[in-house]
Order: C-alpha cells, then sequence, then structure tokens
C-alpha cells in the first residue's frame, strides 16, 4: 500500500557496524531512492588523533559522492571529539552526529556511546566542552553561509530505567543540537522488548510546548527562554527530536504520525535492512520487485569484490546483510539458510541463484504496537 510523500518527513538510514559501509550506502541509494540521510558506521575518535584507513575511507568525500551522508563519531572525550570533528569538516562535511546510544558493552565499559548516559554530569561536561569547542570549527553550509559546525546527537533513555530520560532532556536543552535523534529504549534493554513509546512521548509533547526552536528566534517571532548552566546564563531552545525504534512498514509511520503530530523525522535502521525499498515507496510510489532487490543485491556483492578481494570477507559481508534482508522473502528457512551455509564462492552465488528463483517477496509485520499504551 503507497501512504504517499509525508509532507516534510525526513527519513534517515541508521549506520549499523558492518554492513551500511559506503559500498552500502552507494548500491542503496543507486536502487532505492528517497533517503534524506545516510549516518555512517561510528568514527572512533582517539588519544592518537588517527582514523583506522577503513574507518578514514567510509567517509572520503569521493566514497560518498552524490550519497547524503552524516558522519558519526564516537569517543568519551571531548578534545577527541573535537580533533575529529575539524577533521570532517576538511573534507567538507557541514554536519556529525555524537553517538551516545550503541549498547554495546566493549564500547560502554569505556564509557563510550550509551555508557555514557549513567553518569548525567559527566556528560553535560563534555557536551558543554564539545559545543563550546564547535564555535571554532567553521563550515560553510548549503546556502553558502558560514557558520560552526552542526552537531546532532543520537541517544537512548537511558542506562537502565526509562525515567532516566527526564533528566538526560534537561541536560539536552541546555545545548544547541541540530537535532536529538531518540533510540526509544534504555541500554539495558538493547533491541529487546518493545520501544517506550510513553516516554518518547513525554519529551515529544514537552518539546513542543517547550521554548522558541533556533529557527523561529532568527526569524524574529519569538524569544528564546533562559536557564543558567555552569555559573552563565545560556538560552535554552527547543530540542528538535527524530524517532528511532523498531519502524518497519508503512503502517508503523502512519502510526507514529498518528500518535504524535508535528513529527518530522524518523531514522530507520533493521527495518530498511529488511525492506530495502520502504523508503521508496513512501516517497515514489514505486513497489518492490524481485529484479530491483537482484540488482541491488548485484551491485553490492560487485563492490564487495572490488574493495576486499577475499571471497572470505566478501560472502561474510552479504550474510550478515542476508541475516534482513531474508524477512523480505517468502522462505520457510531453507533458502536463507543455504545462503548462511555457504562455504564458498559458488556456493553462495548458487544459493543466491535458488532463493531468487523459488521465493517471492513478502511485506514485513509491523515493528511497533499500534496504539499509544503498546
Amino acid at each position: 500500500m503507497f501512504f504517499g510523500k509525508r509532507g516534510k518527513m525526513k527519513y534517515y538510514f541508521a549506520p549499523l557496524e558492518g554492513i551500511t559501509g559506503y559500498r552500502f550506502r552507494q548500491a542503496h541509494h543507486q536502487f532505492f531512492p528517497g533517503m534524506d540521510a545516510y549516518f555512517t558506521p561510528f568514527v572512533v575518535a582517539t588519544y592518537t588523533k588517527k582514523l583506522k584507513s577503513r574507518e578514514k575511507r567510509d567517509i572520503l568525500p569521493e566514497n560518498n559522492a552524490g550519497v547524503p551522508t552524516v558522519p558519526q563519531i564516537l569517543t568519551a572525550h571531548a578534545d577527541e571529539f573535537l580533533f575529529c570533528a575539524r577533521y570532517l569538516a576538511d573534507f567538507g562535511y557541514s554536519e556529525i552526529n555524537l553517538n551516545l546510544g550503541c549498547p554495546v558493552g566493549t564500547v560502554t565499559a569505556k564509557g563510550k556511546g550509551s555508557g555514557m548516559l549513567r553518569s548525567p554530569e559527566e556528560m553535560d561536561r563534555f557536551l558543554d566542552a564539545v559545543y563550546e569547542g564547535a564555535e571554532n570549527i567553521p563550515v560553510t553550509g548549503e546556502d553558502g553561509a558560514v557558520h560552526p559546525i552542526r552537531i546532532s546527537v543520537k541517544t537512548r533513555l537511558g542506562w537502565e530505567n526509562p525515567a532516566e530520560f527526564e533528566r538526560l532532556l534537561e541536560i539536552y536543552e541546555r545545548y544547541p543540537l541540530s537535532e536529538l535523534i531518540v533510540h526509544a529504549r534504555t541500554r539495558q534493554e538493547l533491541y529487546r522488548g518493545r520501544p517506550e513509546l510513553a516516554v518518547f512521548s513525554m519529551a515529544f509533547h514537552r518539546e513542543q510546548k517547550r521554548c522558541s526552536s533556533p529557527e523561529e528566534i532568527s526569524a524574529g517571532r519569538e524569544q528564546p527562554c533562559s536557564r543558567t548552566y555552569f555559573g552563565r546564563e545560556a538560552d535554552a531552545h527547543r530540542l528538535t527530536l527524530c524517532y528511532n525504534g523498531d519502524v518497519r512498514t508503512e503502517a508503523d509511520l502512519a502510526f507514529l504520525e498518528k500518535t504524535f503530530p508535528g513529527l518530522d523525522r524518523v531514522m530507520i535502521g533493521r527495518g530498511l535492512l529488511s525492506d530495502p525499498n520502504l523508503v521508496t515507496r513512501l516517497v515514489t510510489g514505486r513497489e518492490s520487485d524481485k529484479k530491483t532487490f537482484r540488482e541491488f543485491h548485484d551491485t553490492l556483492y560487485a563492490a564487495y569484490d572490488e574493495q576486499f578481494h577475499d571471497d572470505r570477507i566478501r560472502i561474510n559481508c552479504m550474510k550478515e546483510l542476508w541475516t534482513f534482508l531474508g524477512e523480505s522473502f517468502c522462505d520457510t528457512g531453507r533458502y536463507v539458510k543455504g545462503i548462511h551455509k555457504a562455504g564458498n564462492r559458488a556456493e553462495y552465488e548458487a544459493a543466491v541463484r535458488m532463493l531468487f528463483a523459488n521465493c517471492e517477496l513478502q511485506p514485513l509485520k509491523d515493528g511497533l504496537p499500534h496504539s499509544e499504551n503498546g
């Protein structure tokens, strides 16, 4: 079913380490147009002030030409973040994303990602240093005007209890975030259970009622409200919230818009890996077809061949994708299982041919409970 382009809704592709690198982004953008932005898997900012070769390749401008790309940074130290931000600004990026949401244990144990949510006071000091330093990183926007680099934040609701988000929200409101992307779970929930829609609703309606947005203030229509932090007065603006978590179908998106009137941006991850045509259907009305899925697969498979020169790595990357993409095919388990069992190039290619020859496309199941109370 085609619901049509939803007003000014923006659609973001969430990053997933090991899958959504620049080769994937290029192929997806080619065959499934309509995304407003692709967020990169995080670049790890470290004390060495050097990026890994793989991370550098992923954010090189020539590897992202024509693809709307927002780099993401992971770190727990403001000086490392600012170094990386300057590096990305020199590449021409005018916006970057700060990862405060990654729930992986090896990340959170170092106080990075959602690990920083355990200590709101430390997070507050970190953000203060980040946004103060960002004022000295000028970039040129699409309109040709020079302004400080824009920084968005991707967060979870807290470390252990969704009630923690109210305190975190108070901190986020103190800073000029370009937007706050909220995965509606805590770190401890990982990806289990249903998203905490009631908590997102609290935050969304709170921000709708808050003081003026930066756009309203710059247009002279409203006035900012002020609060004191770190011993000085600072404008506290209404946050622009983006929803993230378990969006898989058009019905999920329709539910979000009905539940949160005014919501104008959504980040989708696993839902788009399972159904790469989801946003394209919404934006253009183009239905899914196996031919396009096959062309997307073959283009990405060939790109990995050029990138890795190693059949084992190439096939493993494709298997990671099939963990999700297989959901779009009517399969009793035989054909996707055959892909995952493939031990070499010939076996993999034969298994893929069998799947496309024997399995038709099917719609995904909804990811969200379609009532405000879940």
